[in-house]
């Protein structure tokens, strides 16, 4: 609701209009606190159906899951955790420490991609929901290419991931 205020002498007058949204006939649902703690434990399946394109329904967990992959909050966690994984690649690298669970080589290649998809995180402009829960799952993955066992090539993940975003 829009509220303009109108002072005469000592008096105030405060008329309320309705937003655009609300005359125009849409409701605004937000997710409860149980749909948003089935989309914290979900999180994985949910990211699948981002992933795959899937309409959520108004209130319910998948909306819950797609509201905090847009926030600008968790995008900059995810870039966080993105830049955190490449330090540690480097610093292994430098300081010849034991490896790590991380495939080193892989992004040791991949620098560059990962960088850019860090600053296109921080951007405060929007994201493609579909290539932060892509992003997601790539870091989740523990049998991918992120991973020193895992399997898949770094690069193209990435690609993806960026066109996506």
């Amino acid at each position: 609701m829009t509220a303009v205020a109108t002072i005469t002498s000592r008096t105030a007058t405060i008329a309320a209009e309705p937003n655009d949204q609300l005359s125009a006939g849409i409701d605004v649902v937000y997710p409860s606190i149980f749909s948003r703690i089935a989309a914290r434990l979900c999180a994985r399946q949910l990211d699948r159906l981002v992933e795959g394109g899937t309409r959520p329904q108004p209130g319910g967990a998948l909306e819950a899951h797609m509201l905090r992959l847009g926030s600008i909050g968790y995008r900059e966690h995810l870039a966080g955790e993105l830049r955190r994984r490449g330090t540690v690649v480097l610093c292994d690298r430098v300081m010849s420490l034991s490896p790590s669970r991380v495939n080193m080589p892989a992004v040791w290649d991949a620098a560059d991609l990962i960088e850019r998809i860090e600053k296109r995180l921080l951007n405060h402009h929007a994201v493609s929901l579909r290539g932060t829960a892509r992003l997601r799952r790539l870091l989740a993955d523990w049998t991918g290419p992120l991973h020193r066992r895992g399997s898949g090539d770094l690069c193209s993940e990435l690609r993806a991931v960026l066109a996506a975003l």
